[in-house]
């Protein structure tokens, strides 16, 4: 049984006579042991080695409380931060998506501008003579197509002016 007690208070010390302290080092121990024996509630009979020892559990107790108390905090941090984080890359994509589309309206606007000023060219040399005249035409027409093209893959509907 007494194998099994678990040792709660060791002290180790030495002194200037080292005969004179093992000889007094025993009566030290005893006194200790006395007084950790000794009762302070009469009533309970608690010693104060069973005080120490359920303060000293209650003390891990606590410890361990804390260690799961920050842990838990720990993982709310982090969980917190992850959020977070999400909500950033939401936004960049979503930025991303607005910067597309604003690119998309304004090659969609170049198109129909370029568009009007060629066929605005094509009517303002329509009425000339000659062959600069004809190829010109030609080639005009030909970027008309080119952006007519470009319309339809972009989903655009090209608005035909009158001939």
């Amino acid at each position: 049984m007494e194998e099994d007690k678990k040792k709660l208070v060791r002290i180790e010390l030495t002194g200037a006579d080292e005969n004179l302290f093992a000889a007094l080092k025993g009566k030290l121990i005893a006194m200790i042991n006395k007084v950790l024996e000794s009762a302070i509630d009469v009533n309970s009979g608690l010693t104060l080695k069973e005080e120490i020892q359920k303060f000293t559990s209650l003390g891990m107790q606590f410890a361990e409380a804390k260690l799961k108390k920050a842990s838990i905090e720990n993982e709310l941090l982090i969980s917190n931060i992850q959020e977070k984080y999400s909500q950033i890359e939401k936004n960049k994509a979503e930025t991303r998506i607005l910067n597309a589309n604003a690119k998309a309206l304004e090659f969609q606007q170049s198109l129909k501008e370029l568009s009007f000023t060629l066929k605005m060219t094509k009517v303002l040399i329509a009425g000339n003579e000659g062959e600069e005249s004809i190829i010109f035409l030609k080639q005009i027409d030909s970027f008309l197509e080119v952006v007519n093209s470009l319309n339809e893959t972009n989903g655009l509907k090209e608005y035909n002016f009158p001939k």
